[in-house]
């Protein structure tokens, strides 16, 4: 017996310390491995989407702390508003002065950056969304209109003293960098604003590779449920759904084929139809998905075009690779994967893709008893997934 049969053994025998929800002395539930959208169910080990409690929570204490300050002080309802709209209007003016320091340094790049257009960095430079253009417009309106009926709740050394002691610190907080953090980091990845990694990732993926191989892309080329049923046509088989299964591994493992010592179910069969293109100066470059038969217990096949997705295997390397940022990929490596996940599905569906690729997303690994780092069969992985299709499509 091979060294990798016997490590394939003694993965299949203990797998009792799986850390995903799943009794492993009972039968294996799949589909619990993998991240079902749809549903809004993800396994225990792979990070879901972050809620909005920290935003409620920050307006509850807000509006706790000037409820408090309006009953233990003498002043009117009126006047504690005042103040509260004030300090809004003040952290506001303290973030456009901190833009004005920004410019200082920008506009050395003014024709590098902004294309020589002084408009265009002062418009990016003073960008504000509309909700904070709201609130600013709201607050001075009401300041003004106190001040007209009421004239200055506070007295004008104080107020000269706090905003030069305000200034004075916030922008030394911008200089020390006070809100840099790892969970910054990993909340500015989950913001949908498409310039983090795995978002860039997921663009590159769909765009340089999958809108090449599932649609047809004009004269005679054909999508790839066209070039399925030719297959079909031609190897006497059967394929069990019309789709490109791309898989997601969470550990960002990726063999160079689906058949392995850890995936007993899943064979290789032969490539579907290449497609030829030239791209970027590239004559000729070929494209083309594997085809795999995963095989039960029973003997039954499905026949299935699976691969995974190329550009976990590039992040990986750069996360193993002990470059500069090497570190930091590391640390929030889940959070770009999730993000490459939630925007890949996102862009299928909105180019009307999605009927013909399926991304799953799954938990891949596990402890063994002895404390031995195994994977799970990803044969089982897709047959879970198919089913779960076929149900869908039945209801």
């Amino acid at each position: 017996m091979t060294n990798e049969m016997r490590r394939e053994d003694k993965c299949d025998n203990t797998l009792t310390e799986d850390k995903s929800d799943v009794n492993p002395k009972e039968k294996i539930n799949y589909r619990r491995l993998c991240v079902r959208k749809r549903k809004g169910f993800y396994p225990n080990s792979i990070p879901k989407e972050r809620g909005c409690n920290a935003k409620y929570i920050s307006i509850c204490i807000s509006l706790l702390l000037f409820i408090g300050d309006w009953f233990t002080n003498s002043s009117s309802f009126a006047a504690c508003f005042m103040h509260y709209t004030s300090g809004i209007i003040f952290s506001i003016i303290l973030q456009l002065i901190y833009r004005v320091v920004l410019i200082s340094e920008e506009g050395r790049h003014l024709e590098s950056r902004y294309d020589g257009k002084i408009k265009k960095l002062l418009k990016d430079a003073f960008h504000f969304n509309f909700h904070i253009w709201l609130v600013f417009f709201v607050c001075t309106l009401y300041c003004i209109s106190y001040y007209i009926m009421h004239g200055l709740p506070f007295t004008i050394i104080n107020v000269q003293r706090l905003v030069l002691a305000s200034i004075s610190i916030y922008l030394l907080g911008k200089v020390l960098k006070l809100s840099d953090s790892p969970l910054n980091d990993s909340l500015w990845v989950a913001e949908d604003n498409g310039l983090d990694y795995g978002s860039g990732m997921a663009y590159s993926f769909f765009h340089g590779y999958l809108n090449y191989v599932l649609p047809n892309t004009g004269g005679e080329d054909k999508n790839l449920k066209e070039i399925m049923t030719d297959f079909e046509s031609k190897n006497g088989i059967k394929f069990e759904v019309y789709k490109l299964f791309i898989l997601v591994p969470k550990s960002m493992r990726c063999p160079v084929s689906l058949e392995n010592e850890y995936s007993p179910s899943i064979q290789e069969s032969r490539s579907l139809e290449e497609k030829i293109k030239t791209v970027a100066g590239v004559r000729n470059r070929v494209y083309k998905n594997a085809v795999y038969k995963i095989v039960s217990k029973n003997g039954n096949r499905l026949y299935v075009s699976a691969e995974y997705a190329t550009p976990l295997k590039t992040f990986a390397n750069v996360c193993n690779a002990r470059g500069v940022h090497a570190e930091s990929y590391e640390k929030l490596k889940m959070d770009i994967i999730s993000k490459f996940y939630l925007t890949l599905i996102r862009i299928l569906d909105d180019n009307g893709l999605n009927e013909l690729c399926e991304v799953i997303y799954f938990e891949d690994s596990y402890k063994n008893s002895n404390g031995e780092l195994c994977y799970y069969d990803v044969g089982e992985i897709i047959r879970s997934r198919i089913k779960e299709l076929k149900k869908q499509k039945n209801d």
